[in-house]
């Protein structure tokens, strides 16, 4: 006896496909409606004194540029996250400074500088 495989229904769907319309139906269509053309890639001719931009030219090092991106998205990241913790030490600090003045007011804190040593021959008052 062999075990049979069950199978569970996906609920992933398949996406709705679209049917182009062929080159040639689009330029009779274009050429007896007298239509513009719409559609296409954008042009991306500079002017000679610009030169060419680094996004359109071959030979730019496309690796530089990440980085440089990335670095400047790790600096942002690194700020917050110190604004965060300059927001959570203040915060906490203030915490501190209310339950040390709350410890004070009800007398649970002593400071050393204020204690006054005792000293004695170790009797009691009244023995002699």
């Amino acid at each position: 006896m062999y075990k049979k495989n069950k199978y569970q229904k996906s609920s992933i769907k398949s996406v709705e496909k679209l049917e182009g319309e062929p080159i040639e139906v689009k330029i009779e269509r274009i050429v007896n409606n007298g239509e513009p053309i719409k559609d296409g890639a954008p042009e991306i001719y500079t002017e000679r004194k610009e030169g060419v931009i680094a996004a359109y030219n071959i030979k730019t090092d496309r690796f530089e540029i990440a980085c440089e991106a990335m670095d400047k998205v790790e600096k942002s990241v690194t700020a917050k996250r110190e604004e965060r913790y300059k927001e959570e030490s203040n915060s906490n600090s203030d915490k501190k400074e209310k339950e040390k003045s709350k410890e004070i007011e009800k007398g649970k804190v002593i400071k050393i500088d204020e204690v006054k040593p005792v000293q004695g021959n170790g009797t009691k008052e009244g023995e002699i």
